[in-house]
């Protein structure tokens, strides 16, 4: 029992210094309680076979879960973010952003991890790695248009929320924040929004403060309203807040029932971390059901998990602990979506290190066996009352931040393939496509708004093979290890790959 004790307080010790008092604090009480438990249970002799233990174990240096205090990763850690910010992330808590990039020097955990009961098995986010080739789900996304960071007076955008208003136009809800890897700073970190005529393709920023929440939101039409939910932070623990809107545009907050983000349980009945904003959607039988990443995980890097609540009302929220997913060897990279589409399927989105993740179902319980979209993070369905199926998500930059990307989902004779190449001097990224000639492929970075072939230190090059075409980009100018917010764009529908 003190062996455990000395290693939890070495990893409070760790999240201390990273910022993490609320979720030192949990971790601390939960160890109390875990011990106060067994020594309960255990008899005099085991005890004393647990002191022999501990002091056998005194002197041996714990775990270390922070890969910037492990000299194993330094070499690559400081090629990664420079020797001035990898001092820092020593003793700071690193952005979204920057743990993603730590996954290319450490990897994300090998392997599959199991499923929770009633969630089917775990989409295998990390699948390529034990492979060569994943071939991408026949849901085609077609590019539509984007939002990019500090266009229009605008921070770093992120976390797309979409609505369609009354008269068929479109209202998307983002988070304009900071983002100190891309230089992007002196935003409020609030929810603004623009609008759309024409499906998605261009964007109007609307002005001022949508939600005055510094988390991002989800936001749904329930009886002719607007109806937004996010997480009010407070250093003792952050709690759900609800705001309404008649017209889309101007909010106000709504009381409901405490929710906060401790009150989400992992299976041993422990608190998670905060969490990063939930996707809520009607499920058939009436009830609501919750998804929302953890931020931060208490168990360590990339351990991040998902909490699920359900509730009768969208107002009263319960957690299932049973049902949580991700953390151990399947990480929750950003926030998953949830959504019942307009044929009453219910479909899911888990972002992993390499693909979206797509399943889908019938009660929000059970679903189907995997499928690959393309690399992104902060997906949001919306089927249109036109019947275009939408889907918005987000990619980063670290030469100008993040966009948010609008697609349409279509169906193609192409077949795409993502290819995992080895690590290069110069960051690239292979694809093989079927169905398509070479004249009617390009690969572009969405975040710049750059094709790489017309790109000074980038290039494209096309090779025909076996029947199918070899795509491999390349840019010198790239600050990651590999190609960030570059996609290839297939055919006249503008496929993305």
């Amino acid at each position: 029992m003190k062996q455990k004790r000395v290693t939890l307080l070495a990893l409070v010790l760790i999240l201390t210094m990273c910022g993490g008092n609320s979720a030192t604090t949990e971790i601390v009480e939960s160890l109390e309680e875990v011990e106060t438990k067994q020594s309960q249970q255990e008899d005099t002799q085991v005890n004393r076979e647990e002191d022999t233990k501990t002091e056998q174990m005194q002197g041996q240096q714990p775990q270390n879960i922070n890969p910037f205090l492990d000299p194993g990763f330094a070499d690559c850690l400081i090629n990664e973010f420079g020797e001035e910010r990898y001092k820092q992330l020593q003793n700071e808590r690193p952005t979204a952003e920057e743990e993603q990039r730590i996954g290319n020097c450490m990897g994300p955990p090998p392997g599959q991890g199991q499923s929770p009961p009633g969630q089917g098995q775990s989409p295998p986010g990390q699948e390529t790695l034990g492979s060569n080739e994943t071939t991408l789900s026949s849901i085609h996304l077609s590019y539509l248009g984007s939002i990019r960071s500090k266009l229009n007076g605008l921070g770093n955008v992120a976390d797309a929320s979409i609505v369609e208003m009354d008269d068929g136009r479109l209202r998307v809800y983002f988070k304009n924040g900071n983002e100190p890897q891309a230089n992007i700073g002196g935003f409020d970190n609030l929810i603004h929004s623009a609008v759309s005529s024409d499906g998605g393709r261009t964007w109007t920023i609307e002005e001022g403060v949508r939600v005055p929440v510094d988390s991002p939101i989800e936001a749904l039409v329930i009886d002719n309203k607007v109806v937004a939910w996010g997480w009010e932070k407070s250093p003792n623990g952050d709690t759900l807040v609800r705001y309404e809107s008649d017209d889309g545009f101007n909010f106000s907050k709504v009381a409901i029932p405490l929710f906060e983000s401790r009150d989400c349980k992992d299976k041993e009945g422990n608190p998670m971390g905060n969490l990063g904003d939930p996707s809520i959607t009607q499920l058939n039988d009436g009830s609501w059901l919750m998804h929302a990443q953890e931020l931060v995980s208490p168990t360590g890097d990339f351990n991040r998990r998902a909490c699920v609540a359900t509730s009768p009302d969208n107002i009263t929220w319960t957690s299932q602990p049973d049902r949580m997913y991700g953390g151990g060897e399947e990480d929750v990279t950003t926030n998953p979506a949830i959504k019942r589409n307009s044929s009453g399927v219910i479909e899911w989105i888990w972002p992993t290190f390499n693909f979206m993740v797509y399943r889908s179902g019938s009660d929000g319980f059970t679903w189907s066996e995997p499928e690959y979209l393309v690399s992104a993070g902060d997906p949001d369905f919306l089927d249109l009352n036109n019947g275009t199926k939408l889907l918005a998500f987000g990619n980063f930059g670290p030469r100008s931040g993040s966009a948010l990307i609008f697609a349409k989902r279509i169906t193609s004779n192409y077949k795409i393939t993502v290819v995992e190449t080895l690590k290069t001097s110069i960051p690239s990224k292979t694809w093989k496509v079927e169905g398509a000639r070479a004249d009617e492929i390009k690969v572009v970075n969405i975040c710049l708004d750059i094709d790489l072939a017309n790109t000074q230190g980038a290039s494209v090059e096309i090779k025909e093979m076996n029947g199918l075409l070899e795509v491999t980009a390349s840019d010198s100018n790239e600050t990651f290890f590999n190609l960030s917010c570059v996609y290839i764009l297939v055919g006249p529908e503008q496929v993305m790959g």
